[in-house]
């Protein structure tokens, strides 16, 4: 079962094979995807194609109650803008930047949605997911994970930490790397940002660290939404 949502009451459970399909665990290659969400970030770019000659492409990000994810439209909607919620129907999804995007090709549409759904501020809070739902789902965008550093190897002149939270494990990269000596073995950590499949394995790339008892590490993403519209 899962949420479909409507105009009065908030949700209701429907069954798996629904039409409406949840964010998360959308993986590449699916088709025919329908689902409803808010916009929480959309930008537009002018490209040039030897079909269609000059266009425009809309990218951001949408999300629901499970999960956030980011999208490309083929074609300028005047629906997706920020903060709308709409129902997309027809999508697809493909790999883009190592993540699950959904795509909304000429074939889809998108209709504006006066239903009740969770606030921009609200969607705009990662999930805390385990690294068993990560992998089985194929990665996931701006997620959060919690547990220990099993591993600190060092390899071509980078340290390599692996993430353990008792369901599975991720080598843990972080950005700013002036601060990986204060993550050691035994370290237990709660890290936020994008988990990513690799030629190493399944890496999440974090955004922001906390160690536990401490300060944050990391600085706050300030610019972690808008790398990806």
């Amino acid at each position: 079962m899962q949420r479909e949502y409507k105009k009065h009451g908030f949700f209701s459970f429907v069954p798996t094979d629904s039409r409406s399909r949840e964010l998360w665990c959308l993986k590449h290659g699916e088709s025919e995807i329908n689902c409803v969400c808010r916009v929480l970030a959309v930008s537009r770019k002018e490209i040039r194609t030897a079909e269609d000659g000059e266009k425009v492409v809309l990218n951001g990000i949408i999300a629901d109650h499970s999960a956030k994810i980011t999208f490309v439209s083929w074609e300028e909607r005047a629906e997706l803008a920020m903060d709308t919620v709409v129902q997309i129907e027809n999508a697809y999804v493909k790999k883009w930047k190592g993540l699950a995007a959904l795509y909304i090709g000429k074939n889809a549409s998108v209709i504006e949605k006066d239903v009740d759904f969770p606030s921009r501020a609200e969607l705009m809070k990662p999930k805390q997911r385990t690294i068993e739902e990560i992998v089985g789902c194929e990665g996931a965008f701006d997620v959060m994970v919690e547990g220990d550093i099993v591993s600190v190897s060092r390899n071509e002149e980078k340290n390599k930490r692996v993430l353990d939270d008792g369901t599975g494990a991720v080598v843990l990269e972080l950005r700013e790397k002036e601060k990986e000596a204060d993550i050691l073995f035994g370290t237990q950590v709660k890290a936020r940002g994008n988990v990513v499949e690799s030629e190493i394995g399944y890496v999440l790339i974090a955004e922001k660290v906390k160690i536990k008892g401490g300060e944050f590490m990391i600085k706050e993403m300030k610019n972690f939404l808008c790398r990806y519209t």
